[in-house]
């Protein structure tokens, strides 16, 4: 554990001038003294802030922090349009998922077909469900993964990803 010394001065009891008061850091008002105070971010460094009292003992007026926010306004019109994109990537998926989990036929050839490496046809059976997206198909032996995808104003806002097991 480090221990460093930084002085503190209190103000003159009749001086009405601007107090100059040793300060680094992030600033603060302690609430038991009239000057302000910070710990130093580099302890070899201090720099000097006035602040204007005009009675000795009370607390600095105006040092209330600004209401301003340093964020730019929110604008929610892209988080809208992606949601609803991605509710439709996830009726889409629906599709999908429904029809391999009702017809062991359909799931039976997607998995013969990815065994025989004709990704086209994987994707083309993918697509025979009635789905629009974009979607990009991966598969190993072990399972088959699909990565639902959609752009709103020509940039990529949403995908939904999905891992299928089947070995």
């Amino acid at each position: 554990m480090h221990y460093f010394y930084q002085p503190r001065y209190n103000q003159l009891p009749y001086s009405r001038q601007n107090v100059y008061l040793p300060v680094a850091g992030a600033q603060f008002i302690q609430p038991h003294t009239n000057y302000l105070h910070a710990y130093p971010m580099n302890r070899n460094h201090l720099s000097f802030v006035v602040q204007q009292n005009d009675v000795p003992g009370q607390p600095a007026q105006n040092m209330q922090p600004s209401n301003r926010s340093p964020y730019p306004p929110v604008d929610p019109e892209l988080l809208y349009e992606s949601a609803n994109q991605s509710s439709k990537l996830m009726k889409e998926a629906s599709m999908v998922l429904d029809k391999l989990a009702s017809s062991k036929e359909f799931g039976a050839r997607l998995m013969d077909v990815a065994q025989q490496s004709r990704t086209d046809e994987v994707e083309r059976l993918i697509h025979s469900v009635g789905i629009t997206s974009d979607v990009e198909v991966t598969y190993n032996p072990d399972g088959l993964e699909l990565v639902f995808k959609s752009k709103v104003k020509n940039m990529d806002c949403c995908k939904l990803s999905i891992s299928l097991r089947w070995r």
